[in-house]
Order: C-alpha cells, then sequence, then structure tokens
C-alpha cells in the first residue's frame, strides 16, 4: 500500500547515521516500557502513588536514556527541545482542548444512557483539589508523551503508516496502563483499550500539526484534567469504560474519514 511519502519523508525524517541503533533501540523501547512498568507494580514495596509516579517516568526515562545512546547529545537536546515548541496555529489549540473535553462530556452522556448514573452534572472541586490536580496531571502529561509522541512515534512514522504506528504505540501503552490497574485496581480490559483508542486520536493530532509534542501535552492534559468536572460521580470501573468507549467511537470516524495516514486525501489510499 501507498503511503503519503511527505509523512515518512519529510514531516519526520530520521538521522541516517545511527540508522542501525534506531532499527535496534526502537523494538528495544517498546519492550523495555511495559516491562520495566510491571516489574514496578508487581515487586516495588511502595505505596500506590509512589508506584505510579515511577511507572510514569519510565517512558520518558527510557526515550532519554536511548536516544543518549543511540543518537547522540545533539538529538537529545532535540528531543527535550520539543516539549517547548508552543508557537502553531491558534486552531490547533482549540482542537487540543476542545476535542478531548468532548470525548469526556461524551463519556458523561454514555453514562447517562447505561443508567451508570443519573443526571449530566458538573461539579467543581475544591481551590486545592483543582491546584493539586493540575500539578499531577501537568507532570504526567509531560513524563508520558515524552516518550510515547517525543521519540517513539516520530521513529515509527518514518517507517510505517500513521495508524499502524498508533495502533503499536497503544497495545504498548495500553499494556503499561494494566500495570497501573494491578497497582491501583483498576479494571484491565477497558485500561488497555482506552489508550489503544486515544493513540490513533493523539496520532491524528500529532500528524496534522507537523509533530507538535506540544499539542500532544495539552490534549492529554485537557484529556486527564477534565473528568474530575464530569465523571467524579461514576465509579472508576464505569469511568474506564465510558472514556474508551468514546474515545473508540471518535478513533473509528477518524479512521473513516482520513483513512489509515489519518490526513486528507488518503481515506481512499
Amino acid at each position: 500500500m501507498n503511503y503519503a511519502p511527505e509523512i515518512d519523508k519529510e514531516l519526520f525524517p530520521m538521522n541516517p547515521k545511527p540508522a542501525f541503533f534506531q532499527q535496534l533501540f526502537l523494538p528495544l523501547y517498546l519492550i523495555l516500557v511495559p516491562l520495566l512498568s510491571f516489574a514496578i507494580a508487581l515487586f516495588v514495596p511502595l505505596p500506590v502513588e509512589a508506584i505510579a509516579l515511577l511507572m510514569l517516568l519510565v517512558p520518558s526515562v527510557i526515550a532519554i536514556l536511548l536516544t543518549a545512546l543511540a543518537e547522540g547529545g545533539k538529538s537529545l537536546a532535540e528531543l527535550l527541545k520539543k516539549l517547548f515548541q508552543w508557537r502553531i496555529h491558534l486552531k490547533w489549540y482549540a482542537v487540543a482542548v476542545l476535542l478531548p473535553v468532548g470525548i469526556i462530556l461524551a463519556a458523561g452522556v454514555l453514562g447517562v444512557i447505561l443508567g451508570w448514573m443519573p443526571t449530566l452534572q458538573i461539579r467543581i472541586p475544591t481551590p486545592s483539589q483543582l491546584i493539586f490536580n493540575f500539578i499531577l496531571v501537568v507532570l504526567i502529561a509531560v513524563l508520558e508523551e515524552l516518550g510515547w509522541r517525543g521519540y517513539a512515534l516520530p521513529r515509527l512514522l518514518a517507517h510505517r503508516s500513521p495508524l499502524s504506528s498508533a495502533v503499536l504505540i497503544g497495545i504498548t501503552w495500553g499494556i503499561v496502563h494494566i500495570g497501573l490497574r494491578l497497582a491501583a485496581g483498576r479494571p484491565w480490559l477497558p485500561t488497555f483499550l482506552a489508550p489503544l483508542a486515544l493513540s490513533v486520536i493523539f496520532t491524528w493530532l500529532f500528524v496534522h500539526t507537523q509533530g507538535s509534542l506540544a499539542m500532544a501535552i495539552l490534549f492529554h492534559f485537557v484529556f486527564n484534567y477534565s473528568p474530575q468536572f464530569v465523571l467524579s460521580e461514576l465509579p472508576t470501573v464505569q469511568v474506564v469504560w465510558a472514556q474508551a468507549i468514546a474515545g473508540f467511537a471518535l478513533a473509528f470516524i477518524l479512521i473513516l474519514l482520513f483513512g489509515v495516514n489519518l490526513q486528507r486525501g488518503s481515506a481512499k489510499r
């Protein structure tokens, strides 16, 4: 199948010098991250909060180490510089904010339809909760996105279609989240499925913003910060299921509209 050449060669170019190491280290990344996450969840004798924080560090720390080993200090500096590249068209800021809010609202409506809660209500947490959650969610978004969309996705896009890249990352990301289920008692199936669906949406946003890590971080932040206003009355099991279902609905729509390249004009390819 023919994929749009601009995705592989222009938006996400690879440095040819360390090509052998890049080919070796990318699968190593996709193996190491879930293995280390599971090891932390199963064998580290710490409180759940500390375990979750350690697991969040794994994608970014492994990305930093492998980039430094395989590609050197210049590539590592480029990876970290992506965290500060926020100059992008305003419409994509709107997309990165409104799209995750829409998913969460859809999850709330789904909860009402399924009888999991009586009505869709907006709840405002206390100022201290808002501040604490803000700091926590920013940390989560930055640490996860530096690894998944900062390191892994551009390297997959150099050789694969956006959809297959999204599925590979989604499966690995979902497995990592199953480790969170082991640590925090979440249901394993929707915990795995939600990242798989979100990975397609993240990749769609990524290829439409010329590989903007900043927009991925913003989307991730809003998606994780919004549920406290809408889904706080639902038990954790139902929250995760509602998010997974709403996420898959949007992911399928994007695939139908944009095809395997998740870009305009690729749906018929």
